[in-house]
C-alpha cells in the first residue's frame, strides 16, 4: 500500500495542472492514469520525418492565457494558423471561395443569420457562469433544445442549416440533443459567439504538438505519475480515502477526480455518491467527434491561394483546415462531429478513409485523391475518453442537478474541462479546472491546520 497527501485521477491537462499546483505547494501526490500516455483529449502522432499531427485538441487562441503560460514555460513553440488566401464554401458540386468569416450566401440568409447570432450573443451575455441554473429565464431555456430555439428564431432554411453546422462542429453534438441553456453557457464561457461558435479567435497551433506541455509536466512528476493504472474504486477509510485498482492501493487525505463526468461515474464509490452527483454522471453523455488528417508531399491548395479551410454544408465532413507545420509536408485536417461521426465510426477503416478523401476532393480537387499518409482518431472508441470534445447537457439537466458538477463531496474534488467556468471544452478550461481543484484541496489543508 502507498500513501500520499493527494491522489489525482487522470493525467489529462486538468489532472496534470492540479498535480503541478499541489506539488508546488509542497504536497505529496500520486497521479493515476488509465491510459499508457498523458494528455487526455490531446494526442499527437508523428508522420514522415517526425512531423506532428494532433489527433485531439490542437489550437490555442489569444484568450488561452493559462495554456500560453505553460507553453512558454516549457518552450512549446507555436505558429500562426494559415490565413492567407480564400476559404471555401462547398454546397454539393458548387464550391465558392470567400475571404473572412462571412460565407458567400444570399444577403437575406446572412441578415437572418446575423440577427439570430445577435440574439444568441445577448442571451449568452446574461448567463451566470458560476451558476447558470440561476440565470433569469434558465428554466425556459433549459427546457428546450438548441434545435427548437433555432427553428423559432431562424425561419430561413439555409441560415438555420448553417447555424446548425457551426454549433454542431463546436459542441460535437447535434443541436436537437443539447439544451439551449447549455449552448448559451458554452458560448459565454468562450467569450461570446465569435469565439464560441465561429472560432474567430483561433490563431495558433503547436509546432511539436499540443500535448508537448503535458509531456513536459509528466517528466517533472517522475515516479509520482503512474500510467496504465485505471482506478476502479474510491472508498472512505479511517485514515482518509483508499484509491484502488489493478495497480494496487493508494491511500490519501484527498482525491481529485479529473475525468469527464461519464467516466468518473464508472468508478465505484463507498459510500455511494449523493443522488444528484450520481444522476449527473448518468445524464452528461460525451459528444462524438472523428478527426482525420490526409498528408501530401506539399500543401498544393496554396497554389490556388486557398487557406485549406472549407465549410461543407451537405457532406459527412463539414469542416476542413490546414494543419501543415512550417517546412513540413502538406496536411489537411477533417473534423466530423455528432451524428455524422457515429455514422462514419460504424464503417470500416477503408470506407471511412474513402468518405473523408472524397470530401477533400470535392473541396480541393483531384490533387487531394492520393495522400501519402492518412491518420484518424475515432474518439468515441477510445476506452478512456468515449467521445469528444467534451460532455454536454441535454435539456433539463443543468437546472435540476447542474449544481453538482463542481461541488466537492467530502474529500473528493472534481476537475476536467467540463467543470470549467471559462473555456469549457478547451485545453484552457481543463488547465483552469485543475488549478481550481488544487486550490480547493489546499484550502482544506489550511482549514484543517487552523482547526
Amino acid at each position: 500500500m502507498d500513501h500520499a497527501d493527494v491522489v489525482v485521477v487522470g493525467a489529462g491537462y486538468a489532472g496534470l495542472s492540479a498535480a503541478r499546483a499541489l506539488r508546488a505547494a509542497g504536497r505529496e501526490i500520486v497521479v493515476l492514469e488509465a491510459a499508457g500516455r498523458v494528455g487526455g483529449r490531446a494526442l499527437t502522432e508523428r508522420i514522415g520525418d517526425d512531423w506532428a499531427v494532433d489527433l485531439g485538441a490542437q489550437w490555442i487562441s489569444g484568450g488561452h492565457t493559462r495554456f500560453a503560460a505553460l507553453a512558454q514555460e516549457y518552450g512549446a513553440e507555436t505558429y500562426a494558423a494559415p490565413a492567407d488566401g480564400a476559404n471555401l464554401l462547398v454546397e454539393g458540386a458548387v464550391r465558392r471561395p470567400f475571404a473572412g468569416a462571412r460565407p458567400p450566401l444570399p444577403p437575406l440568409v446572412l441578415v437572418v443569420l446575423a440577427q439570430a447570432m445577435w440574439r444568441i450573443e445577448r442571451l449568452a451575455a446574461r448567463i451566470d457562469l458560476a451558476r447558470p441554473w440561476a440565470t433569469p429565464g434558465a428554466d425556459r431555456l433549459d427546457a428546450m433544445t438548441a434545435a427548437t430555439w433555432l427553428r423559432r428564431n431562424l425561419p430561413e432554411r439555409r441560415a438555420r442549416h448553417l447555424a446548425e453546422v457551426m454549433i454542431g462542429e463546436e459542441l460535437c453534438v447535434d443541436v436537437g440533443s443539447v439544451s439551449m441553456l447549455a449552448l448559451l453557457t458554452t458560448i459565454r464561457a468562450a467569450g461570446g459567439v465569435e469565439a464560441g461558435v465561429t472560432a474567430e479567435t483561433v490563431t495558433r497551433l503547436f509546432v511539436d504538438g499540443a500535448d508537448g506541455p503535458a509531456r513536459a509536466i509528466a517528466a517533472e512528476l517522475g515516479d509520482a505519475l503512474r500510467l496504465n493504472a485505471p482506478v476502479a474504486a474510491i472508498q472512505q477509510v479511517a485514515e482518509g480515502l483508499s484509491v484502488r485498482g489493478e495497480f494496487g492501493e493508494v491511500r490519501a487525505a484527498q482525491v481529485i477526480v479529473a475525468l469527464p463526468p461519464a467516466l468518473a461515474g464508472r468508478i465505484a464509490y463507498d459510500p455511494p455518491l449523493p443522488a444528484a452527483r450520481d444522476h449527473l454522471t448518468q445524464r452528461m453523455p460525451m459528444g462524438s467527434v472523428l478527426k482525420a488528417f490526409a498528408v501530401y508531399e506539399r500543401p498544393f491548395w496554396r497554389d490556388d491561394r486557398l487557406t485549406g479551410q472549407a465549410l461543407n454544408l451537405h457532406d459527412p465532413v463539414p469542416v476542413t483546415f490546414d494543419a501543415t507545420r512550417p517546412g513540413g509536408p502538406g496536411c489537411l485536417g477533417a473534423l466530423v462531429p455528432g451524428r455524422a461521426a457515429h455514422r462514419l465510426a460504424a464503417l470500416s477503416a477503408g470506407e471511412r478513409r474513402a468518405m473523408i478523401i472524397g470530401s477533400l476532393v470535392r473541396a480541393f480537387g483531384y490533387a487531394a485523391r492520393d495522400p501519402i499518409d492518412f491518420r484518424e482518431k475515432v474518439w468515441a472508441d477510445d476506452p478512456y475518453t468515449r467521445g469528444g470534445y467534451g460532455a454536454f447537457f441535454p435539456p433539463g439537466v443543468l437546472t435540476s442537478i447542474g449544481s453538482a458538477l463542481r461541488q466537492p463531496i467530502g474529500a473528493i474534488h472534481w476537475a476536467g474541462s467540463e467543470t470549467a467556468t471559462e473555456w469549457t471544452g478547451y485545453i484552457e478550461g481543463a488547465i483552469r479546472s485543475g488549478e481550481r481543484a488544487a486550490a480547493e484541496v489546499l484550502a482544506e489543508y489550511r482549514v484543517t491546520a487552523v482547526g
